[in-house]
């Protein structure tokens, strides 16, 4: 991906420009001073019709699935694993991160699909090989395309005891979320006696008999809202 089209992706998750609206309410009244309000003005509109050059729903999806496939290259490389090993095509489950991002660039917005997409994008690829499961987790900054808070996990088949999506309660403490997630999103606005719960949040789960797990979270009501 080129770095233009890097920096399309920071205009998708722009939030609107409010100091436009301030500019233009207290540049009105000095019109009839010899037109002095034209050009701060001016440059408000300017900036609204900047805020509303963004790529379309589309595109952002197509250059999502992009930066998603090229993970799966970094996947086999991170776990020093050969595509002749494998058995199977990878499974690549992926949804919002607030937490641990790295230093990733943060945003949320709806669609006018009424989709919401997230930056960073928190990212598990499992690959499958005869005899075990080979995950690699990481938080990909949209606007770089680099993959952050890389870890690596390996489970034997034998010891995997459930993989499933579940509805649960998700709870964080304000000091585990990155404070560019709570400054650049609707977060903060959640956040009640410093903590952001999720009451019904859908996530996929591989539990192991020796009671680790690898967990995604994947989408919340409260979210869309």
């Amino acid at each position: 991906m080129e770095q233009d089209e890097r920096s399309q992706i920071k205009k998708y998750f722009a939030r609107f420009p409010k100091w436009t609206i301030v500019v233009m309410i207290f540049s009105l009244p000095l019109l009839g001073l010899y037109g002095l309000g034209l050009i701060p003005i001016a440059i408000a509109i300017w900036g609204i019709v900047a805020y509303n050059k963004k790529p379309s729903d589309a595109q952002m999806d197509a250059w999502i699935a992009e930066d998603l496939k090229n993970l799966q290259s970094k996947a086999l490389a991170k776990t020093g694993l050969d595509s002749a090993e494998l058995i199977g095509e990878p499974v690549v489950v992926y949804g919002p991160r607030f937490w641990n991002v790295g230093g990733a660039e943060v945003g949320i917005r709806k669609g006018k699909d009424n989709v919401v997409r997230f930056m960073p994008i928190g990212v598990t690829v499992i690959n499958f090989t005869p005899h075990q499961l080979v995950a690699y987790q990481c938080a990909v900054d949209l606007t770089t395309g680099n993959a952050l808070s890389e870890s690596t996990d390996e489970y034997f088949y034998r010891d995997v005891v459930s993989v499933a999506t579940q509805s649960k309660t998700m709870t964080w403490d304000k000091a585990s979320l990155a404070a560019k997630a709570l400054s650049a999103t609707p977060l903060a606005s959640l956040m009640v006696g410093g903590k952001l719960q999720f009451n019904a949040a859908e996530t996929f789960v591989l539990t192991t008999s020796g009671g680790t797990s690898i967990e995604v979270l994947l989408r919340d009501p409260k979210l869309i809202e």
